[in-house]
C-alpha cells in the first residue's frame, strides 16, 4: 500500500505555482491556524462535541492539504471514520498521534521552505 508523504514538496511548488514566497507565507500560516485548531479539536474530543469536532477536522485537514500534508490528513480522515462508526473512545490515541504528525509537518516545512 502506498504511504504518503509527511510532506511533498514538489506539489506544495506545483500548487502554488513554484512562488517560494507565497509558500513560505501559507506554510506560517498553516503552522499558526493549525496550532490553535489541534487545540480545540482536543477540547471537542474531551467534551464529546462531534459535530464541532468535524467542523475543526474538516478545517484542519483542508489546511493541511494546502501544504502538501498528506499524512497529517490521513490521520485526521481516520479520526473523522472513528466519529462516523462511534468508536470515540480510539480518538485519544489518534490525537498523540495526529501531534506527533503535526510536530514532523512542521519540521518538514522549515527544513523545506524555511531553510
Amino acid at each position: 500500500m502506498f504511504e504518503p508523504k509527511v510532506f511533498d514538496n514538489t506539489d506544495y511548488e506545483s500548487r502554488l505555482a513554484y512562488n517560494h514566497e507565497l509558500m513560505a507565507l501559507v506554510a506560517g500560516e498553516f503552522i499558526k491556524e493549525a496550532t490553535t485548531l489541534l487545540k480545540t479539536l482536543q477540547a471537542h474530543v474531551n467534551g464529546g462535541d462531534w459535530h464541532d469536532f468535524a467542523l475543526v477536522a474538516h478545517r484542519l485537514r483542508g489546511a493541511a492539504l494546502e501544504v502538501s500534508g498528506y499524512r497529517f490528513c490521513q490521520l485526521i480522515s481516520e479520526m473523522e471514520a472513528l466519529v462516523i462508526k462511534h468508536e470515540s473512545d480510539l480518538l485519544a490515541a489518534y490525537h498523540v498521534a495526529l501531534t506527533e504528525e503535526f510536530d514532523a509537518l512542521v519540521l518538514a516545512l522549515n527544513q523545506e521552505i524555511f531553510r
